[in-house]
């Protein structure tokens, strides 16, 4: 095959460019997580004891300070089917009656958590009838007190679940507390502050990242709208920001790599902002910064028709209500070309945008649902996505094995030796040895838009590093690819197979041709040819998925690369746009 690469040069004195090296933080001594893991087992034992249900007795608050609208709105779809007498998750459902509760026990644990903490709420405020909305929530409220409503339970009073679930309920008190029964709505309020009485003393126990700031700014919610709160208030609040400044980034990502979180951290802090305008208390001087920081980097992360870059356990979707939540957030800021802290880098000409992954995997606590994706990418033109990477796989529903096979390298548009993961996932779930360390720089002239990066996720058991440059032409018609493995170890490849990946969207139709090219069009009839040298490309299938349950049959074009002997493993690659008259 031939290929001309003309516009594939070294940027001269007059190009600008930017070069950051990313090193994965080390993880926690094992015997340090040991002893966190003791001592709350030790502390769960007490708090199953009789005696600590009096050590949650205080005040009973009588009303609420005020309710701050969530910003996210919920799903009307979803509401429905609860005032139809069904709690739908995934592709479960589990019927609304005097058993809910208990059935609820023998659901996937993610169902499970997503009922006790009172997420589905959200869908029903959306609904028309709010009326019966009201009555079916506080059936169900109802239910939950009596069952676990001043007494800590496993699971159900872990702090992120309880914290979510104070949240929604102080978030979404219309549905629950507009009641004539004072008998009941004293119990809710009792609940309440129970809750968050208990949530004080465990904050610190929530899982690192997400969890901690739902713990932390669950309690700081609590005690500033339920009277006689202001220690929950002052201790909440200063720990939300210790989290913050912990876990969300200069750059405005945050240590999880994932976009959905930053979304859902946006979220939470929204809420906090207007929960002190509703009372008329000033807000603290740094949430608005933090949302500005974080509102360019989720646009970074979107393709010009809204999708997510499926990176690190986000959904094309990013999580219902998005644009509302960036309308909501009063951050103006336009996106990030660059997210030097998380590495995520975005390429942007004419309609045609590039979002790669050009960082380490989170540290290890963090890492449950990242990806082994150092070196993706994902392009689009305009409002159609071209090359994809599979995306976030459900633990739950008909193929739960996607979960794991989602997380692979070869789900994602990247180089793969040996059909091993650039870095390991263990057992556990959790990301293991590999990339440790990912330089990239940016150049910019006047024709091309470009990024290279490098990492060292197989020079252990390879003793190669990979490079990939990626140049965008200033029309956006053209996206020229290098991918490179060398290394003084290089020998050690031996012959094992190497592959190139480019998922494709499901809406690209893709045909090979006798010479060796493939031809791509997409769903409004656009033509883009793809061609490499340096190795033989096929046609093969492969999965999409925009939701976690929700996987839809497409194609993938996989180049397999010559070794050459003695020397570093090259392979060149395009894409370009045709016309035809």
């Amino acid at each position: 095959m031939t290929a001309a690469y003309k516009d594939i040069t070294v940027p001269d004195q007059a190009t600008s460019a930017s070069k950051r090296t990313l090193k994965r933080m080390e993880t926690a001594a094992s015997l340090s997580k040991a002893l966190h893991a003791i001592g709350c087992g030790v502390r769960s034992w007490g708090y199953s004891r009789d005696l600590y249900r009096h050590r949650l007795s205080g005040r009973h608050p009588v009303q609420l300070l005020a309710s701050p609208d969530d910003p996210a709105p919920g799903n009307a779809t979803l509401g429905s089917s609860i005032l139809g007498g069904d709690l739908l998750f995934a592709s479960e459902s589990q019927s609304i009656d005097a058993r809910f509760w208990i059935n609820l026990i023998d659901k996937h644990p993610a169902f499970f958590e997503y009922g006790h903490r009172f997420h589905w709420l959200q869908d029903l405020a959306q609904v028309g009838d709010q009326k019966q909305a009201r009555e079916v929530a506080e059936f169900l409220v109802r239910l939950w007190l009596e069952d676990f409503g001043d007494q800590w339970q496993h699971r159900i009073w872990d702090p992120e679940n309880l914290g979510r679930r104070l949240i929604n309920w102080l978030s979404h008190a219309p549905l629950i507390l507009s009641s004539m029964d004072l008998v009941y709505r004293s119990k809710v309020l009792n609940s309440m502050a129970r809750q968050a009485r208990h949530l004080m003393r465990t904050f610190s126990d929530a899982p690192s990242g997400l969890g901690q700031l739902y713990a932390t700014g669950a309690l700081a919610l609590a005690g500033l709208v339920l009277p006689g709160g202001s220690a929950w208030y002052q201790k909440g609040l200063k720990s939300l920001e210790m989290s913050v400044d912990l876990f969300v980034l200069p750059d405005g990502g945050i240590t999880s790599r994932n976009t959905s979180d930053v979304i859902k951290a946006m979220q939470l802090l929204v809420l906090i902002r207007n929960a002190h305008r509703d009372i008329g208390k000033e807000q603290p001087i740094w949430i608005q910064p933090a949302l500005d920081r974080m509102a360019p980097f989720v646009r970074a992360m979107r393709h010009a028709n809204g999708q997510f870059a499926h990176f690190s356990g986000a959904s094309a979707d990013g999580g219902h209500g998005t644009e509302a939540i960036l309308a909501a957030s009063e951050a103006t800021g336009k996106a990030l070309e660059s997210a030097p802290h998380t590495g995520y880098q975005r390429l942007a000409a004419a309609n045609a945008t590039v979002i790669i992954d050009a960082g380490p995997p989170p540290v290890d606590s963090l890492s449950k649902n990242a990806h082994a994706s150092t070196g993706a990418f994902e392009f689009s033109d305009g409002l159609e996505q071209i090359i994809v990477n599979m995306g976030k796989g459900a633990t739950y529903g008909p193929i739960p094995e996607l979960a794991d096979m989602c997380r692979t390298t070869a789900a994602h548009s990247t180089i793969v030796i040996a059909d091993r993961n650039s870095t390991k996932i263990d057992d556990k779930g959790h990301m293991g040895v590999g990339v440790n360390a990912v330089s990239f720089e940016r150049t910019v002239n006047d024709a091309l838009l470009g990024v290279t990066l490098e990492h060292d996720g197989y020079e252990s058991r390879f003793g190669v590093k990979h490079e990939r440059q990626l140049m965008l032409r200033q029309d956006g018609l053209k996206l020229s690819g290098i991918d490179t493995l060398d290394g003084k170890d290089r020998g050690r490849l031996n012959g094992a197979e190497i592959l190139i990946r480019f998922h494709l969207h499901p809406s690209v139709g893709a045909a090979a041709s006798p010479d060796g090219r493939v031809t791509l069009e997409t769903s409004n009839g656009k033509l883009w040819i793809f061609d490499a040298v340096g190795g033989l490309a096929r046609i093969e299938d492969s999965l999409y998925l925009a939701r976690p349950d929700e996987p839809r049959a497409s194609k993938q074009i996989v180049v397999r690369i010559h070794p050459a002997d003695g020397a570093a493993s090259t392979c060149k690659w395009y894409f370009e746009r045709i016309n035809i008259s």
